[in-house]
């Protein structure tokens, strides 16, 4: 009488059909995760990016960090200028900085800037492309370091 179960070879051939299958599918799904991590800081860039105009539509003044868009008592305010604060970027944290950030040389300057820290290199060239239409990352409205991970830079408005 024959025993009912798998036999070592079958097993073994199903263990590897399953590493075969894991190998095709993870570097495809840390792709997605990386694309929407993209698709989220450029909507977080573009939503912080019109809250700063509005607000200096109405103060006269560029907004100094992100909670000013949310509440502030600057003569003119009508915000909040953004239906929620990003308090985190998919990889770091958002800043507002009027500094022209040191080391890049650029011909154009901005008023303010909205930073991104510790984004990886690939997708700040990502972004870069999606919101300047061209990689470069000394020009444009788009700025960032050739580092491994990199603090990105987007000018809200030309000077």
């Amino acid at each position: 009488m024959r025993k009912k179960g798998f036999t070592l070879v079958e097993l073994l051939v199903v263990i590897a059909i399953i590493g075969i299958l894991v190998a095709i599918i993870t570097p495809n799904a840390f792709k997605a995760l990386e694309r929407a991590k993209i698709a989220r800081c450029e909507a977080d860039l573009h939503a912080i990016k019109s809250g700063c105009l509005s607000y200096y539509t109405d103060t006269g003044l560029w907004p100094s960090n992100l909670d000013e868009l949310m509440t502030s008592s600057v003569t003119g305010w009508d915000g909040p200028y953004l239906e929620k604060k990003p308090d985190r970027s998919p990889w770091g944290s958002y800043d507002i900085t009027t500094t022209k950030p040191s080391g890049f040389y650029t011909t154009e300057n901005f008023s303010v800037y909205i930073s991104v820290s510790d984004v990886p290199l690939e997708s700040a060239r990502r972004i870069d492309i999606d919101l300047d239409g061209v990689e470069g990352n000394t020009s444009g409205a788009v700025q960032y370091a050739t580092t491994a991970t990199t603090t990105l830079y987007y000018g809200v408005a030309q000077q």
